[in-house]
């Protein structure tokens, strides 16, 4: 959509050249300004590609998306360029978009949004017709996101299902558990590097590069991205599986130490060879570029007088959100966290040494609190309840690295997950469940969020509940709460039942206690 109403400036037509030039000059400047403004979030996402080498592709994708717009330099010169209202808005939801990830500390958030301020700018000062000819390049700046740790978690269970699965075909019989195996010849367990999330990355942003290049036609770049997406998940169950296969094979002498990544990235690249060379045999030639006629050339090269002043809406519309977080920030309560007492009907307070030596692994909390409980028939809970408050990136309460439970924990491993519908006074919360073991002890675990006096134990609905409390000027104070007992293998309903008892009947103490220690 073109702002109208005004006369078009009288641009003759050897200065068509001139006028799209100024639109360029335009772009690059309010890019420029965007990119300094948000200097904050374009770092946390260099800082990733530095550190992860799951993400080293960021450093290309810019470069990448830049050739192929100079690839199709030509196009430009017969499409029109007007300044549009929907890339004003696209921008402006995009900046809304920022503010809530800075909100609730979730940096893919802010990077997404980061990149969709980029769009809504370069849609903004372009226009339409130039984002729809030059859409694969401007739309493949997502991956400059590094983007796809949530997958870990499904992705890693999706593998371990997989292998247990061929091994038993295999004829190896399999002890299984969470994500633990023991066969014969000895222990294996799935971490985060077995979940083939590398693999997939590489795979979907290379293969939707290919499938562009090679491809006129969009049903065929579709059905070879969708390949993409599809072949590196079935690939790495099955290089999971064959490693496993090796090292029981060669009793532990190959494919047991770091030779086994190796092999899995030799096995990833001779894969996504194949695939090429199978997408090869459907390649189309490439469109020509676009025979103009002078007047064509000089319509396209035509810019309003009322243009300058969209120029700059497009960009208030972008920055205006950083001031927005800055008077946000400043409201809530900054000060000391000081826990209320909890006393739970029915149960008494005892000494902390009763219980299991587990603490969950939390990091960058305002305070923390462990209780003992016990009851009439000398039963005993443990409560354990980290709280956050003045919240920021790497110290929040919702973040990949606060777990339960750690990978490859010295101490402690995973016996088993899920969730527990539990009865919360008048209210029933989906709680997570955890059970994890070690030589001595066996113990179940129960969690879930306290946000903005809310509970949940989903993190999505978590990050929206944070939001929202701060967007109502409640600040961001926050906790885990997460209650324990004692289990015995094969008799977890004895656990269970001990937990939602005390859940019951101290929910809303818990509740009120930490909305006493809020507003404290």
């Amino acid at each position: 959509m073109a702002p109208a109403g005004s006369p078009a400036m009288p641009v003759p037509q050897d200065a068509a050249r001139a006028a799209r030039s100024l639109h360029l000059a335009v772009l690059g400047i309010a890019l420029a300004w965007l990119l300094f403004w948000y200097r904050d979030t374009l770092m946390s996402i260099i800082h990733i590609w530095e550190r992860s080498d799951t993400y080293a592709h960021g450093y290309l994708v810019a470069p990448i998306s830049l050739w192929l717009v100079w690839r199709h330099r030509e196009h430009i010169k017969g499409v029109p360029l007007a300044p549009s209202l929907l890339g004003v808005l696209a921008g402006a939801v995009a900046g809304f978009g920022w503010l809530l990830g800075e909100l609730t500390s979730v940096a893919s958030v802010s990077q997404f949004a980061l990149v969709g301020m980029i769009i809504g700018l370069i849609w903004a000062v372009m226009g339409t017709a130039v984002l729809r000819a030059y859409a694969f390049p401007i739309f493949f700046l997502v991956f400059l996101v590094p983007f796809g740790e949530f997958l870990f978690p499904t992705m890693m269970d999706w593998t371990t299902e997989f292998v247990i699965g061929g091994l038993r075909a295999s004829g190896i019989p399999v002890y299984a558990e969470g994500r633990s195996l023991v066969i014969p010849s000895g222990n294996w367990q799935v971490v985060e590097g077995c979940s083939g999330v590398r693999y997939l990355i590489a795979s979907v942003v290379v293969g939707s590069l290919y499938a562009y290049l090679n491809y006129r036609s969009t049903t065929r770049r579709v059905v070879f991205t969708a390949v993409s997406v599809v072949l590196p998940v079935l690939a790495n169950w099955v290089r999971a599986w064959g490693i496993v296969m090796l090292g029981h094979l060669s009793d532990n002498r190959i494919a047991t130490g770091v030779d086994h990544l190796v092999y899995g990235w030799v096995f990833f690249g001779i894969i996504m060879l194949g695939l090429f060379w199978i997408g090869a045999r459907w390649q189309e030639d490439e469109a020509p570029a676009p025979v103009l006629s002078a007047a064509a050339k000089k319509e396209a090269g035509t810019m309003r007088r009322s243009s300058f002043v969209w120029f700059a809406v497009a960009l208030l519309a972008v920055l205006a959100w950083k001031p927005l977080l800055a008077d946000l920030d400043r409201r809530g309560n900054h000060g000391p966290v000081q826990f209320a007492a909890i006393s739970v009907p029915g149960w008494q307070q005892a000494s902390n040494d009763t219980l299991q030596p587990w603490t969950p692994r939390y990091h960058g909390m305002r305070g923390e609190q462990r209780l003992a409980f016990t009851d009439a028939n000398g039963s005993t809970v443990g409560l354990h309840i980290v709280y956050y408050r003045d919240q920021e990136q790497d110290a929040e309460l919702i973040n990949s690295e606060n777990r339960i439970l750690m990978n490859k924990d010295p101490a402690w491993t995973f016996a088993g997950y899920g969730s527990k519908a539990t009865s919360f006074g008048q209210q029933t919360v989906e709680v997570r469940s955890t059970e994890i073991r070690n030589p001595e002890h066996r113990v179940l675990v129960w969690h879930w969020y306290w946000i903005g006096g809310r509970w949940t134990s989903s993190d999505y609905v978590g990050k929206a509940y944070l939001a929202l409390a701060q967007l109502m000027g409640q600040g961001d104070d926050s906790a885990m709460v997460a209650v324990f007992t004692s289990s015995v293998a094969d008799h977890r309903e004895v656990a269970e039942e001990k937990l939602s008892r005390f859940v019951q009947a101290a929910a809303p103490q818990i509740g009120s206690a930490l909305q006493q220690t809020r507003e404290r």
